[in-house]
């Protein structure tokens, strides 16, 4: 503390010397150009703290527009890829389509438009209505698909109306074809289906992650799911999540 005092005290009468000398210019010149060596050595430290303080604003300040930049970068980031996979869905679906209007060697099943008038959310219990009944050819058990994808089965049936359960309802259940063998599943009430083995049925299934599930309608294959694994490593079959209502049809020939 004391040093600081005399520090200050040395800088106080440079700082009146100096003045004295400006106002005063015909003092001795040597006695002129010491003070202003003494003035600038006695400054020079106040100088170089007071830069480095400004460096260290400086340097702080671009820190936080590089943060707000990276933050604005990471945001840009998760839409562009929420963007992505919404494309990467449409993509999936169009060309399925595709394949299926432009490609003769895929069968088409023979099937008619429905629309969904009810519990479009799945809210109560994975099913949902839709405006085509036994006027129309459909029966109990017949498939609602999504191109070649089985989104489910009419399990109740009128004259211009029906329900469907879903491939996600713990309710529905069916038999799948994996790398041509026969398989049962049922649903979970999630977005998969699990195995269930088949009565007086020793064989191990010998399942690959991957695999695609098939249903056979006599000469006409729809698509149920994708083999994977859950934590305990057990196989199970994803389905696609059911978002999109607006192209659905029922299979009326099976």
């Amino acid at each position: 503390m004391i040093n600081n005092k005399k520090f200050f005290l040395i800088y106080i009468i440079c700082f009146f010397l100096f003045l004295t000398l400006i106002l005063f210019p015909n003092y001795n010149s040597k006695t002129k150009l010491f003070t202003y060596f003494l003035k600038d050595k006695v400054e020079s430290p106040f100088i170089f703290v007071g830069n480095e303080i400004k460096n260290l604003i400086l340097v702080l300040n671009l820190n936080f527009d590089h943060m707000s930049t990276i933050k604005k970068l990471e945001d840009d980031n998760n839409y562009l890829r929420s963007i992505n996979k919404y494309l990467l869905t449409l993509t999936s679906k169009y060309s399925e389509q595709n394949k299926i209007f432009h490609q003769s060697s895929l069968k088409l099943p023979i099937s008619v438009g429905v629309q969904v008038l009810g519990d479009r959310n799945l809210v109560y219990n994975k099913n949902f209505i839709i405006n085509k009944g036994s006027n129309n050819g459909l029966v109990i058990g017949d498939y609602i698909i999504d191109g070649l994808s089985i989104v489910g089965r009419v399990v109740n049936i009128n004259s211009n109306t029906s329900e469907v359960v879903t491939v996600k309802s713990i309710n529905y259940g069916d038999e799948v074809f994996i790398n041509g063998k026969s398989y049962i599943v049922s649903g979970t009430n999630n977005n998969y289906l699990s195995f269930l083995r088949q009565k007086e049925s020793i064989e191990i299934p010998d399942l690959q992650a991957g695999d695609i599930a098939f249903v056979h309608l006599d000469d006409i294959t729809l698509r149920l799911g994708i083999v994977s694994y859950d934590n305990n490593n057990q196989p199970i079959l994803l389905i696609p999540d059911i978002t999109n209502f607006e192209n659905l049809r029922a299979v009326t020939n099976d």
